[in-house]
């Protein structure tokens, strides 16, 4: 997948079926929360740089090379 730079929206990345589907076994905790659609403009740099308080940066990077390979 062409995460364009990391400039793809949390929106477009949902809306993706695989894609959504390594966000939500990445993330369970989340994944279906109001705050999550609600922010489907931010870019995934934006959302990477928030989530970097909460969780490990190898998670984050697993998920970044996994959605490269979609």
């Amino acid at each position: 997948m062409d995460l364009r730079n990391n400039q793809i929206t949390v929106r477009e990345l949902l809306a993706d079926p695989k894609a959504r589907q390594v966000l939500a076994r990445q993330f369970p905790q989340v994944i279906n929360r109001p705050i999550v659609a609600k922010s489907g403009s931010m870019t995934l740099d934006k959302a990477m740089k928030l989530g970097a308080a909460y969780v490990p940066k190898r998670v984050i990077q697993e998920t970044l090379e996994e959605l490269r390979r979609l």
